[in-house]
């Protein structure tokens, strides 16, 4: 009987997952996604140059922290459009 209720758990975590994987969130979710999105370069672009700039002793630390920001906010964007996981650079 416990190894029954083990198999039930396992096999309603791998259909809940794989229904997670293929399903795409919410229209206000998208839209908050793309609209940040949408400023994030901008915004990592100048505050790169910015710490560039100031000559800030984490300068190289914290551009690369925006770089990978703006890359993250452009995955999350295309996975809220619905773009296959494999379109994903």
């Amino acid at each position: 009987m416990r190894r029954l209720i083990e198999w039930m758990l396992l096999a309603s975590l791998v259909v809940t997952v794989a229904g997670c994987a293929t399903t795409q969130p919410p229209e206000r979710i998208q839209g908050a996604v793309a609209t940040m999105n949408r400023h994030m370069p901008e915004y990592v672009e100048e505050a790169n140059v910015a710490l560039e700039a100031s000559g800030h002793p984490e300068a190289e630390r914290l551009t690369g922290i925006g770089t990978r920001l703006r890359t993250g906010m452009d995955t999350l964007d295309r996975w809220a459009r619905g773009e296959a996981e494999g379109d994903v650079e």
